[in-house]
């Protein structure tokens, strides 16, 4: 569960909230296949602020501005996208949708089956 002091954060300083949180990943964000081979709990992370940033989205319109050249926000679509596909190479399954929502429960549930 994310908590409201986790979103606030998030909110306000998103920028370098994410470098901090996903710099250690930046080559598991470029390629699907160096993602699928972290160890779950690195995965949880970035599922973990790829959910932050949908929700900080949603909520107070917080993503990447493609007029901003200096922003170094991924955009929240292109993240989760990644994440979805690295996670099916895990699972090694080719039909997984993105079933939209909260992503953690999303990847809770693909991780299941």
């Amino acid at each position: 569960m994310i908590d409201t002091k986790e979103l606030a954060l998030a909110r306000d300083h998103p920028r370098g909230t994410e470098r901090r949180r996903l710099l250690p990943y930046r080559d598991a964000l470029n390629d699907v296949s160096v993602y699928a081979a972290l160890p779950e709990s690195d995965r949880d992370a970035i599922v973990r602020w790829v959910e932050t940033r949908r929700r900080i989205k949603e909520d107070y319109g917080i993503d990447h501005d493609p007029a901003n050249l200096a922003d170094p926000l991924l955009p929240a679509e292109r993240l989760r996208a990644h994440v979805l596909a690295g996670e099916a190479a895990v699972a090694q399954r080719t039909d997984v949708v993105d079933p939209g929502g909260d992503l953690i429960a999303a990847i809770a549930e693909l991780r299941k089956r």
